[in-house]
């Protein structure tokens, strides 16, 4: 086996380990069989990305191969009959698509389905993957229930690698924490995260989102059908309260109609906070979940600079936070952590919760007792 095999394989099983341990044996099974594949000698990989370049099993994790065409075979799937015969057998395995549920030969299954609509899966995994999982709102929607507690103002949302912006309708959804509820119980979308804490959130305080400005440096018009698709397809096919959850937002947006600017967040950032003076009686938040290890460095570099710069101009008439939910160094499982400036170019960082990667297990410290941190600085260090 050939070195850029070796590591194209041991990308690959990587990605099975965390299928498995985050509750998908189905896609996990498909990732075990893609390794086995390409361990076998079968570059899949040089037939649709010929133009990647990447040497290491860290370039596959890195540049998320193994999502991409995981992926595509779930779209290929989701496709079924309109898409002939090799996507419709790949179907009748497929949770999502009523099918069997048995991942014997599936990746086999995808490897046809692939060759016979190369054009779909060159195009498909082109683009990187972008995750909308509805259930982190169940860890941001907290810290701006925080955050409305400690300002006692509006919020202005500025949200970063938003996607196809399901989270803008964040506060549509209905909320259950332990036994705390927030928003409307009529909502079609429940968020219910797994309250690992008997500490309670401050749902008692009034939230209101004045504004609302998203970017993404490749967002989704998730009122195309098409669009509505490809989100659906990054959603692991035996997880179906997590394709349940994202069906409901996607309703709810068609109500809200997000509208997701198309830039790269250290130059959006640049333009939104520092073209535009603060409103009096407004705090406002950047927020982001799962993304900020995607952006290269130098990337980082610029977004952080533009928060910070934001932060050292607010006031106590008009507060600057910055809400995330992202692995914090090498700490397992993910962070939720606020930032607050609101005046003399101080800053105040707390971790709030450790959450699970998709929100669904979530231990809430909150704003007095969490853990304070120096430096509001995400810092992203990965073995």
């Amino acid at each position: 086996m050939s070195d850029r095999l070796q590591a194209l394989s041991q990308g690959f099983s990587k990605q099975a380990e965390w299928c498995h341990l985050l509750g998908s044996p189905f896609s996990g099974a498909l990732m075990d069989q893609s390794a086995d594949a390409l361990a076998n000698g079968d570059d899949f990989i040089s037939r649709y990305m010929p133009w990647w370049t990447g040497k290491t099993a860290g370039d596959v994790s890195t540049d998320v191969l193994p999502l991409r065409f995981l992926g595509c075979a779930h779209a290929l799937a989701l496709g079924g009959t309109a898409l002939g015969d090799t996507a419709s057998a790949l179907a009748a395995h497929y949770p999502s698509c009523d099918g069997n549920g048995k991942p014997d030969g599936v990746w086999a299954l995808a490897l046809e389905a692939f060759a016979a609509h190369a054009d779909f899966t060159k195009a498909y995994v082109t683009q990187p993957p972008q995750t909308n999982e509805v259930a982190r709102a169940g860890a941001l929607m907290p810290g701006l229930l925080e955050l409305a507690r400690l300002t006692q103002m509006p919020i202005a949302t500025f949200e970063l690698g938003a996607s196809a912006g399901l989270l803008q309708g964040l506060d549509r959804f209905y909320y259950q924490f332990g036994d705390a509820a927030w928003g409307d119980e009529t909502s079609p979308c429940h968020v219910s995260p797994q309250w690992n804490t008997s500490v309670r959130p401050p749902v008692e305080a009034s939230l209101t989102i004045a504004a609302r400005r998203a970017c993404d440096a490749a967002p989704i018009d998730i009122l195309n059908p098409d669009n509505a698709l490809k989100v659906r397809s990054y959603i692991w096919a035996d997880m179906a309260q997590r394709l349940s959850r994202l069906e409901a937002a996607i309703a709810i947006a068609q109500d809200v109609k997000p509208v997701v600017e198309d830039a790269s967040a250290d130059v959006w950032l640049e333009d939104v906070l520092g073209g535009t003076d603060p409103v009096p009686n407004q705090v406002r938040c950047v927020l982001h979940s799962v993304m900020w290890q995607y952006m290269p460095k130098d990337v980082q570099a610029r977004a952080y600079a533009a928060i910070v710069q934001a932060g050292e101009m607010a006031t106590v008439e008009a507060p600057f936070a910055w809400l995330r939910l992202e692995p914090e160094a090498n700490n397992r499982p993910m962070r939720v952590v606020l930032a607050i400036w609101r005046g003399n170019g101080k800053c105040d960082t707390r971790i709030l919760a450790d959450s699970h990667p998709h929100g669904t297990q979530i231990a809430w410290r909150g704003w007095d007792d969490g853990t304070p941190v120096e430096s509001p600085e995400l810092v992203q260090v990965f073995d």
